[in-house]
């Protein structure tokens, strides 16, 4: 009378230790590839020492490039600082380089 009607989900026969084995995974390669951008974020924003030092010598340079950056890298400062449960060290490491040289490179070209 009553027909049985059998659910087959993709999933339900993996061992749960192979999915564990790839979270794992994926979790290193979020790590190596969140450490190398942060990496290359500082490399951007040392690139302001340069025209730092030119504008302290009077070369100056329009301010508003700088001045733009220094605040989107804020806002990422805060966002890493209030994100929950853990800061994330990755956003708030090289953002934090790009206040401080976009924000002096902005006085500097005053």
């Amino acid at each position: 009378m009553f027909t049985q009607h059998i659910v087959y989900y993709p999933l339900q026969n993996i061992d749960i230790n192979i999915l564990f084995y790839f979270v794992q995974k994926i979790t290193k390669i979020n790590q190596i590839v969140g450490s190398i951008g942060a990496f290359i974020g500082i490399i951007v924003f040392i690139a302001y020492i340069p025209q730092i030092f030119a504008n302290l010598q009077g070369n100056k340079a329009q301010p508003f490039q700088p001045l733009s950056a220094a605040v989107s890298c804020l806002i990422w400062v805060l966002y890493g600082w209030t994100n929950e449960p853990k800061k994330d060290w990755i956003l708030i490491i090289p953002n934090s380089a790009g206040v401080i040289l976009g924000g002096l490179t902005f006085l500097t070209s005053l």
